[in-house]
């Protein structure tokens, strides 16, 4: 009877302790709102892509796509990969130039390393003028290059709003883009924060299934 007893409580113990987690509230650092008004894509052009509605991370290729090869690798790695998985969740990368054929080169070679996941990356082409108004309605410390590309990625939630962290390391700074350049950016803030935003927006409204559920293709 005894063995049986320890026995009961080494498999119900722990059964009850994972219950007991998966009942509690998921704790996150809620993101910062630095800009409520970003223009979306709808707002420019007749386009079935929409900022609204949907959690994004927003970067700018400009008219020389693969000159940001290596930011384009970066990001694919570290952050895509990891939050495809999400329904509502989207990498819009904007460039300029109808029938641009470094785009196409791009998105062949992501392709074969996504699979069936590599609809939620979208490429939307613009004009210099569109993109440059995108752009200005994010909060930035920097311009666009000559190309009109930039080297930072950017969070914009369901509402439109750009989202980001404040104290950065404990020195005060604000982070409202991250440095696609760098791997720990991208690793340790933007997938972070995105994460934080996605939990904050879709974990507390929608059940497993739904945000994990087969996606809208």
């Amino acid at each position: 009877m005894k063995k049986k007893i320890i026995l009961s409580l080494l498999f119900i113990g722990p059964l009850a302790f994972f219950i007991f987690l998966s009942l509690g509230e998921v704790n996150f650092i809620p993101c910062k709102t630095f800009k409520t008004d970003v223009v979306d894509i709808t707002a420019l052009k007749n386009d079935s892509i929409s900022l609204s509605n949907n959690i994004n991370v927003v970067t700018f290729l400009g008219e020389k796509p693969t000159t940001k090869d290596t930011e384009i690798f970066n990001i694919n790695e570290v952050v895509f990969k990891k939050l495809a998985k999400y329904t509502k969740f989207q990498l819009i990368s904007f460039y300029i130039g109808e029938n641009n054929p470094e785009i196409e080169t791009i998105k062949n070679r992501l392709a074969k390393t996504n699979g069936s996941k590599f609809f939620k990356w979208k490429f939307v082409r613009l004009d210099s003028l569109q993109t440059v108004t995108i752009y200005n309605s994010l909060k930035t410390n920097s311009s666009l290059d000559h190309n009109l590309a930039a080297n930072k990625a950017f969070i914009v939630d369901k509402n439109n709003h750009q989202r980001g962290r404040t104290d950065d390391d404990k020195i005060g700074e604000d982070v409202f883009a991250y440095d696609l350049s760098s791997v720990n950016d991208l690793k340790n803030k933007l997938l972070t924060d995105t994460q934080n935003v996605f939990y904050e927006q879709e974990v507390s409204t929608t059940s497993r299934k739904e945000r994990l559920g087969k996606d809208e293709k």
